[in-house]
């Protein structure tokens, strides 16, 4: 793919060729009732939606969702969103030469090194001993590259490989901020149920050809998920979650942080609510 056209790089007016994963196609119909293609594309920067407004029903019989194209056209821009004027769309032939689908899904900008130490410290900061044990157990533990590699979401923010620990790393040293102003809060606690409050992302969503919730997680859910990865966690932290005093303010703080406030009972779940917030919805507008 060296030379070809970023999406993260695509901009309005601009010429436009690149190799790119078809993440989804739908055939729609304009004003006139002539058939146009809507088709969204992907590469590691990013996904862009793109029309082919030629010969929309040959490509429709002839591109499939999950195949890897080139494609050539120019950037355009609708409703304050960048997409793709589609001129050419070809099929590339697979071989074992070439990359995984998984290459052509948007993934963390940053060094995934640098995410794995920023967040082993602030694991090690924590100094409640059996509370830094259960964050060792989970993020150190057999899940650890499946939840630096997952994504936070599936569309809503953080919405790339990595983007979980991103994620978790922002909202805990936000926790962390507010417990530095307000000492009535317990910070090894607070920190954490932050470290651990969305470990179950990385059992609800999948990322084959696109990011998207996992048929059997999405039924569970990401909250019940991660109670369930926390109770094995304790099991192998040698942690008898019943004679832990700590547990249960630790358990509503993780289950409680889509809110709203006024269903939490302690501080730290308030704290944990807001700076899950603000991190999505600024990673929102980052977009």
């Amino acid at each position: 793919m060296s030379g070809d056209t970023r999406i993260a790089d695509v901009a309005p007016g601009q010429t436009v060729e690149g190799v790119y994963a078809v993440v989804r196609k739908q055939r729609r119909l304009d004003k006139n009732g002539d058939a146009y293609l809507v088709v969204e594309l992907s590469d590691p920067t990013g996904r862009i939606e793109g029309r082919i407004w030629k010969n929309a029903d040959w490509f429709d019989r002839n591109i499939r969702e999950g195949d890897r194209v080139r494609a050539v056209g120019r950037g355009s821009k609708f409703r304050d969103q960048v997409q793709l004027e589609i001129r050419r769309l070809d099929k590339l032939e697979l071989d074992g030469s070439d990359a995984p689908t998984e290459a052509f899904i948007p993934a963390t900008s940053r060094d995934a090194d640098d995410l794995a130490g920023e967040l082993d410290f602030l694991i090690s900061e924590i100094t409640h001993p059996e509370q830094r044990a259960l964050c060792e157990a989970v993020w150190q533990g057999p899940l650890r590259d499946d939840l630096l590699h997952s994504p936070a979401t599936a569309l809503d923010h953080h919405a790339h490989l990595g983007g979980l620990v991103e994620h978790t790393i922002a909202v805990t040293t936000i926790c962390q901020a507010a417990a530095d102003r307000h000492p009535s809060l317990d910070r090894d606690l607070l920190t954490t149920a932050a470290l651990l409050h969305d470990i179950g992302r990385a059992k609800e969503l999948r990322a084959e050809l696109v990011i998207e919730v996992d048929r059997a997680g999405g039924l569970v859910g990401h909250v019940l998920l991660t109670h369930e990865l926390l109770l094995g966690a304790a099991l192998d932290a040698r942690l008898d979650v019943n004679a832990t005093p700590w547990w249960p303010q630790f358990v509503h703080a993780v289950s409680s942080h889509h809110g709203p406030t006024e269903r939490c009972r302690t501080r730290e779940a308030v704290v944990l609510v807001s700076a899950n917030a603000l991190d999505a919805r600024l990673a929102q507008r980052d977009r």
